[in-house]
């Protein structure tokens, strides 16, 4: 390792590359949505056409980095070998992280061997599960941490080179990630900071105007075009409405989370090193360091937080919400590196090293992460995921809690005792380090790993690209009331054949991206923007039970159905059940329509379904009007499943409406009974 440290390095990334790949794919599916049904998309219209669009339309994305790069892969075929080559590439991108780290590390003076750990460390992060994610952050972390290296090598040592290299690597971290396009703010803040540490700001920015000037140049493009427009699918950040107390709060909870992340252990020695490498630099290169970390760290903390504490939903300032992790784990190999620094001057600061990990174990015990580790806000958090399982397995959020402040607290404990001897405690306390993050790492795996195969056992067939297998032609997508966002994404991502999106009557969009109207005739014809609907649909019965005429009904899957109209016909709807679920519970009310199949234009016949109440204890009584009337009241109750056939009858659409006595909640969804798929069955004589 001391005679060859590139090679050692090498190995690094490649035992990197070759683990996360295989643990890559064991992914059985996406399950980050709508962002990787984006990239994803965006990448295959690069592929086809070499243009930016989804499902037809420009896509008014800017961080085009991820699918510029994968396009190539999605050129094959199959979406399946198309996914994990995409995910391959991610795993390579994400591994060459560990080689800006370890550059950093060699310029701050640190040894080789200091300087491979804490490359390792970077790799270790939980947050390195993304690395399997068709995402940006794959792309995005190595070139955030590569432009935080260039930034520090600009400072220290003013050169067009240095300088034109970070801004180069500064566009493309903005180019993969929107978020980082405050890189250039970062850098003008760090050029003032440094100055007025240094009492000669006019020299200062003398010898940045290379920089400072090519930075003008986007900023006067984002004048001119607006930032609305350079934001593009972002332009909603622009509308924010922010809480002070809400935002203080969630930098606060971010910044614990990225404790955590960092490894724990290290981060009252980093802090002390960042405050070191301010106040008593060993060199310019470490002072420019401390400038660039503290600036950053500070702007991506507030870049969160923002998001966070919009003043829209006011459970942000009272509840824990979703902690964006995502945004900030970049951090941590810098967490790392202010360590390493503060370990470099034999830990000089012992007493206040104790007093800041007293203060984290107390925050460890006070805050107990359990309490952001919900099934509704662990998205953001890949260390909320190893959490969340951990939880999850251990039976009760407390345990997995009381777990973490045990393993806090004796990691600070060693890292207390062995603070008086530094040659063995620098290496003693980035193993821990190691281990802690491996050990978080390890847990947003498996809890990826496991929720990935959930969500396509919910919402895929053995084949996910059974639409595409079906060779159907273009297949439109119908998405109807309360239909499920994921679901359908699934199916759009696996399947290239659908290639628009209407929605029924009641539905409601997914995304922000083209989405067309459906407009239901009297007699049950349908017509999208004004057009006739033809060809194959693929209906979404996540939440409705639907049913249509003159088409075949070709195949099944668990939350949609693949309908081929007749030889020169178009679709039509038959019955249209809004809120029966595609696991057979019924919504609290909504509407059953029915279309008429008669010269006359007349419904007449028999709606029939059964009811029962699955749930102890639980009775329900579901009444069905028509037009105000009512056509029936059925008391349901545990055990006692009870049929329904009521008379029907209306000259055009009818529409039989129920409402339930008692309101449920299943699966996180309004119900109150399970019901069969209800039926028509046309008969004149029921009128």
């Amino acid at each position: 390792m001391r005679r060859n440290p590139k090679l050692a390095l090498a190995a690094i990334v490649g035992v990197s590359f070759i683990v996360r790949t295989g643990l890559a794919w064991l992914r059985a599916t996406p399950a980050l949505f709508p962002d990787e049904y984006i990239y994803a998309s965006v990448g295959r219209s690069f592929a086809e056409s070499g243009r930016p669009s989804i499902r037809g339309a420009s896509a008014h994305f800017p961080a085009l980095l991820q699918p510029i790069l994968t396009a190539p892969a999605w050129l094959i075929d199959n979406v399946g070998v198309a996914f994990r080559a995409v995910q391959a590439i991610g795993a390579l991108a994400m591994s060459l992280a560990a080689i800006p780290v370890f550059l950093l590390a060699r310029q701050l003076g640190l040894s080789h061997r200091i300087s491979l750990a804490i490359a390792a460390l970077a790799l270790l992060v939980p947050d390195a599960v993304y690395a399997s994610f068709v995402t940006s952050e794959p792309f995005a972390y190595p070139l955030l941490l590569a432009a935080a290296a260039a930034a520090v090598t600009a400072l220290a040592e003013p050169s067009p080179r240095a300088q034109l290299s970070f801004v180069a690597l500064a566009a493309l971290a903005a180019f993969a990630r929107a978020q980082f396009a405050v890189l250039p703010i970062v850098f003008i803040g760090a050029v003032l900071l440094q100055g007025a540490i240094e009492r000669r700001p006019k020299e200062a920015l003398r010898e940045q105007l290379l920089p400072l000037g090519l930075f003008l140049v986007p900023l006067a493009a984002l004048i001119v075009a607006g930032p609305g427009h350079a934001l593009g699918y972002y332009d909603d950040v622009l509308r924010l409405h922010i809480h002070p107390i809400a935002f203080a709060r969630w930098i606060g909870w971010d910044a614990m989370v990225l404790a955590y992340s960092s490894g724990w252990v290290i981060v009252p020695g980093a802090l002390l090193g960042l405050w070191l490498t301010l106040h008593r630099p060993t060199s310019r290169v470490e002072r420019s360091f401390g400038v660039v970390a503290t600036l950053l760290a500070a702007t991506l903390l507030c870049e969160a937080g923002l998001l966070q504490a919009n003043s829209a939903g006011r459970e942000a300032i009272y509840g824990p919400g979703e902690v964006k992790e995502r945004y900030i784990f970049y951090l941590a190999p810098l967490a790392g590196l202010a360590f390493a620094a503060y370990a470099k001057r034999g830990w000089p600061l012992r007493l206040q090293h104790f007093a800041l990990g007293a203060a984290l174990v107390v925050l460890s015990v006070r805050v107990p992460l359990s309490g952001f580790a919900v099934a509704a806000t662990v998205d953001a958090s890949p260390l909320l995921f190893g959490v969340y399982w951990l939880s999850r397995e251990l039976g009760r959020p407390g345990d997995a809690s009381a777990l973490v402040a045990v393993a806090v607290g004796l990691m600070i404990a060693v890292a207390v005792l062995v603070s008086r001897r530094p040659r063995l405690g620098t290496p003693l306390v980035l193993g821990l380090a190691l281990l802690a993050t491996g050990a978080a790492s390890a847990g947003a795996v498996v809890f990826d790993v496991q929720n990935s195969d959930r969500v396509r056992r919910a919402f895929l067939p053995n084949d996910p690209s059974w639409v595409d297998t079906a060779r159907v032609g273009p297949v439109t997508l119908l998405e109807a009331y309360s239909g499920g966002r994921t679901g359908s994404l699934q199916e759009l991502f696996w399947n290239r054949s659908i290639t628009r999106v209407a929605l029924l009557p009641g539905a409601s969009p997914f995304d922000s991206f083209r989405t067309g109207r459906t407009r239901v005739g009297a007699d049950g014809s349908l017509s999208v923007d004004g057009r006739p609907l033809t060809g194959a649909v693929l209906v979404d019965t996540y939440g409705s039970t639907v049913r249509l005429r003159d088409a075949r009904l070709l195949e099944t899957g668990p939350t949609a159905s693949l309908w081929v109209p007749a030889a020169g016909g178009k679709p039509r709807l038959s019955l249209y059940a809004a809120g029966r679920y595609a696991d057979g519970w019924l919504a609290a009310s909504g509407p059953i329509m029915i279309w008429p199949n008669t010269p006359s234009g007349r419904v007449a016949g028999w709606l029939s379904m059964q009811l029962s109440a699955p749930l102890a204890d639980q009775v329900n009584t579901i009444r069905f009007r028509q037009r105000g009337r009512l056509l029936a009241a059925v008391r349901v109750e545990p055990g006692a499943p009870r049929a329904l056939r009521i008379a029907v009858c209306s000259l055009g659409q009818a529409t039989v409406s129920y409402r339930a006595s008692k309101l449920l909640i299943a699966g996180g969804r309004p119900a109150s009974v399970k019901a069969t798929a209800p039926a028509f069955t046309p008969d004149s004589s029921a009128c």
